[in-house]
């Protein structure tokens, strides 16, 4: 699937693996750093799990699981509050995204992102980031193409994540972090 080019009727992915490998390939083919999807289930009013399959470096993932919460993430809190957030925004504005931020860069990603929602089911929130190589000058133009651009691949994208979703709600193993 082109990120241009989005297609419905892809079939489901199969596992974790399949559904990383799929973003990686996308990131390289739309020639950006990195892209990441979150699906937060809330059982009670409270989050309850996370599925998350990015292409960041899997010690970032680690890292920053065992530092912060989505919860305690600004950037996330905002999405899930169905806002569309701009990294950069944020990393001016917040301490904690500015240290965040820090541990980021070390990592390969930049400030220069972006993070969508998803209409996810019940109280359930979906989150889908794009992170880029920017500059201040172009990030307003870039920001605002990159949200037009990846949103139908976004929705594609978390389509073929449903059936690994609704496996997991049924106490299926699976594994929940992935890069």
């Amino acid at each position: 699937m082109s990120i241009s080019n989005s297609q419905t009727g892809l079939a489901p992915f199969g596992s974790m693996e399949q559904a990383t490998d799929f973003l990686l390939h996308s990131a390289a083919e739309a020639k950006v750093l990195h892209l990441s999807y979150w699906y937060l289930q809330y059982r009670d009013g409270a989050p309850d799990q996370v599925i998350w399959s990015a292409t960041y470096d899997p010690a970032y993932m680690n890292y920053y699981m065992s530092i912060f919460t989505p919860l305690d993430d600004p950037v996330i809190s905002d999405v899930m509050d169905n806002k569309f957030v701009d990294w950069a925004e944020w990393y001016d504005v917040d301490h904690l995204a500015q240290k965040m931020n820090l541990v980021a860069e070390r990592f390969g990603l930049t400030r220069y992102g972006i993070s969508m929602p998803l209409p996810g089911p019940g109280e359930d929130k979906i989150i889908f980031s794009v992170c880029v190589d920017g500059n201040d000058t172009d990030w307003p133009q870039q920001r605002n193409a990159l949200a037009l651009r990846f949103m139908p691949f976004a929705k594609e994208f978390d389509s073929r994540m449903r059936k690994l979703v609704e496996a997991d709600q049924q106490g299926a193993s699976i594994f929940k972090l992935s890069a």
